[in-house]
């Protein structure tokens, strides 16, 4: 799905802001891509159907790091920016002011600089949570390309474009939402407001924390709406979203609202547009995972659907729905992508109860067939501890000391008691990893771990050499890994 044509010269402003971003010898031009004719959209007619006899596309099982660009702060102003987009106030920058032009910008150094510090984390897989942001209480929008300033879609399309020239195996996801409305615009339903301005006496305001959003201004837009495969129009309103980041070689568009709408969006991911060849990755995945309902209220998966294309999930719907952490896809796993976004701060991500996720949390999770993406509620960044944890299970990076089993960041007694347990449960197994106590490479837990971890214990001081820990004989892609 990946198609580069070098066509838009590239600015001076634009050649210096990514010189200064660490991408190295930018091109003379970045990624061109042809206008939607929306006469020329397939759709769907009668009782049509995309759907193929064999759902025969490659789940993607790596792991994500999720970059949070819309983390629904509006006012924004302990930060000293205040918008009413809810972006991060490093990437907003006079977004919504129609005579400013990015000359001087930061947002690009700062939006590189997290790439790499995820790149060198070990992360080759990127989701960009609404580049373009959402307006407060409408939902989330799904115009994340047209919705941002020129100048923002000319510098993040050179900034893509040459990072995947750089970073080849990076792969770039774009989260953006499935019902559709004026793609150049944010709103999705009319306000009163038609005055782009942050009332700056009301924001910040103790007892109204959002006063900023409510002059975003919508007034007069239409409603948005899900779109229908066999409405040619709504092909091309979806279309127009999505052509962008196509271009650019994003490898997955997530759409929020999806499977709220199941029965329209079902055709979508295989409409000739985006539809996998075969054993080639879906190009859309939706939010949330499908279900099965008993009356109103979400009882299990529904894996019938589950094999037609990815889904993902916000930790705060797993939370309500799974409150007994009873779900598990493990036996299906292979033929899915169930992307669990996992935040820290959670305490229900937390299987022991002391209200921090640790390694084994996240082993839980891929031992039950889900996929992980890694973020924190706040943070922009994953958090270098949460990483630590998904080094010790994906084998994606190098951790940090040899001697902290559990990857808390502390080298003390637990480390040591923790290390014991797991000897204690799996030795004498194979197709072990480092959770399971194989700290030595060679796939088993046998007394050469034991007698390897307690010397490092005991006589080795300060911070070991980078240490790269063992999945075992799994798919490193997949974590999937049980002793046996």
């Amino acid at each position: 799905m990946k198609h580069r044509v070098a066509c838009i010269v590239v600015t001076p402003f634009l050649l210096a802001t990514l010189a200064g971003s660490a991408v190295a010898d930018p091109p003379e031009a970045c990624v061109s891509f042809p206008a939607v004719v929306c006469g020329s959209m397939p759709y769907l007619t009668g009782e049509d159907t995309w759907f193929p006899e064999n759902y025969n596309w490659e789940p993607n099982r790596l792991p994500a790091a999720w970059i949070n660009l819309r983390p629904s702060r509006y006012c924004s102003a302990e930060e000293g920016v205040a918008n009413y987009r809810g972006s991060q106030s490093w990437w907003y920058d006079q977004d919504d002011d129609s005579m400013f032009d990015g000359d001087g910008t930061d947002v690009f150094d700062d939006l590189t600089q997290k790439l790499n510090d995820a790149y060198l984390a070990g992360y080759r897989r990127i989701i960009l949570n609404l580049p373009a942001g959402s307006v407060f209480d409408q939902d989330v929008s799904s115009s994340q390309w047209w919705a941002m300033p020129e100048w923002k879609r000319a510098g993040l399309t050179c900034l893509i474009e040459n990072w995947l020239i750089e970073n080849p195996t990076t792969e770039f996801e774009i989260y953006g939402a499935f019902p559709v409305n004026d793609p150049t615009s944010l709103c999705m339903e009319s306000n009163i407001y038609d005055v782009p301005t942050i009332d700056e006496d009301s924001c910040p305001d103790t007892e109204h924390p959002h006063a900023g959003y409510m002059y975003y201004p919508c007034d007069g837009a239409t409603t948005s709406h899900p779109p229908s495969a066999f409405v040619q129009a709504d092909v091309c309103l979806v279309h127009r979203n999505i052509q962008p980041w196509q271009y650019l070689g994003i490898t997955r568009y997530w759409l929020d609202f999806a499977y709220e709408y199941t029965e329209d969006f079902l055709e979508f991911p295989y409409c000739p547009l985006y539809a996998p060849g075969e054993d080639e990755p879906h190009f859309l995945g939706a939010e949330a995972f499908p279900m099965i309902f008993d009356d109103v209220d979400p009882t299990e998966i529904n894996m019938t659907l589950a094999v037609h294309y990815p889904a993902i999930m916000f930790p705060q719907h797993i939370a309500a729905q799974d409150d007994d952490r009873s779900w598990d896809v493990s036996s299906d796993a292979p033929d899915t992508e169930l992307m669990v976004i996992i935040d820290y701060t959670l305490d229900y991500f937390d299987a022991d109860e002391d209200n921090d996720v640790d390694m084994f949390d996240v082993l839980d999770w891929t031992q039950r067939g889900f996929v992980l993406a890694a973020q924190s509620s706040e943070a922009a960044l994953v958090p270098a501890q949460f990483t630590e944890y998904m080094k010790r299970v994906y084998d994606f990076g190098t951790i940090t000391n040899r001697r902290d089993f559990n990857g808390d960041g502390v080298i003390n007694s637990s480390d040591l008691n923790d290390f014991d347990d797991q000897y204690a449960l799996y030795s004498g197994q194979s197709n072990c990893n480092w959770v399971h106590g194989d700290v030595n490479g060679d796939h088993q837990v046998t007394l050469s771990d034991a007698t390897a971890y307690h010397l490092w214990y005991a006589f080795q001081a300060g911070v070991s050499p980078p240490y790269v820990a063992n999945l075992g004989n799994a798919n490193p892609d997949n974590a999937l890994t049980r002793p046996d």
